[in-house]
């Protein structure tokens, strides 16, 4: 009687559990791919999906080019958002509170006074005075030397760069030179600043005349009101950079024009 022999084992007894992950896969996938679509717009949604079928459908036929825009929005560099992280940046914004901070206090009665302004801009501190309150018969009076001597001292404590700029009144409009005045008030007021300590290349001077009034130049009250210094702060601090070309003369040992 013939011996009945039993069919070989499997070499792999356990390949169901490739199987087995393939299913489970191919199930996360799909759970993927739902909650995926619940959490996309849904015009968003049916913009891709209507680009899909016409590629699949009619490729030759399909000429829409597909926005990645139109489907994730883009990404907006905001240089601002960055800076609040900068230490650097911090301690600019730190020293810019302190600066008004000592401005205000510095000139606290002054600015009791309506001819006297303090006002903060986007990228300026603004300070406001009047001329003829500072001025004397054309030179710095002891409460102008007084004024000016104070803010000096607040102003030299940091290295914002400082726009002086003069206002005159309609009564230069009559003068072969309008800014001439405006020019020689605000020379006299850099020049002081100076000598009470602040940098002379923080400085800039600026003669406006009396070509941009805030009143009226028909009465004197107008014009008092119109004949004005404004000190310029930069907030940011930065002093601007110099450009200046350096040629063969700036390179020579001897100055031009020298008889060797």
């Amino acid at each position: 009687m013939a011996r009945r022999h039993r069919p070989p084992e499997s070499a792999h007894p356990h390949r169901w559990m490739v199987s087995y992950a393939d299913f489970m896969t191919l199930l996360f996938a799909f759970f993927v791919v739902l909650y995926a679509a619940s959490s996309v717009h849904k015009e968003k949604f049916e913009k891709i999906s209507q680009s899909l079928l016409g590629i699949f459908e009619s490729p030759s036929g399909f000429t829409t080019p597909i926005s990645i825009t139109n489907i994730l929005p883009p990404i907006i560099y905001d240089p601002q958002q960055d800076a609040f992280e900068d230490e650097d940046y911090l301690d600019i914004q730190a020293e810019q509170n302190n600066l008004q901070a000592l401005l205000q206090e510095t000139l606290k009665e002054e600015l009791k006074q309506p001819e006297f302004r303090l006002e903060q801009m986007n990228d300026w501190i603004l300070i406001e005075m009047p001329i003829d309150q500072l001025f004397e018969s054309g030179e710095l009076g002891l409460e102008g030397e007084m004024i000016i001597g104070q803010l000096a001292k607040t102003l030299a404590r940091f290295k914002h760069p400082v726009n002086v700029e003069v206002h005159t009144s309609g009564s230069d409009l009559k003068a072969e030179n309008p800014w001439q005045t405006s020019a020689d008030i605000g020379a006299k007021v850099v020049n002081f600043l100076v000598l009470e300590g602040v940098a002379p290349q923080r400085l800039a001077l600026v003669g406006l005349g009396p070509y941009q009034p805030v009143a009226t130049n028909d009465d004197e009250e107008g014009e008092t009101i119109n004949r004005r210094i404004q000190f310029m702060i930069d907030r940011t601090g930065q002093l601007r950079e110099r450009s200046s070309t350096v040629t063969n003369a700036h390179l020579s040992a001897k100055p031009k024009g020298q008889v060797k």
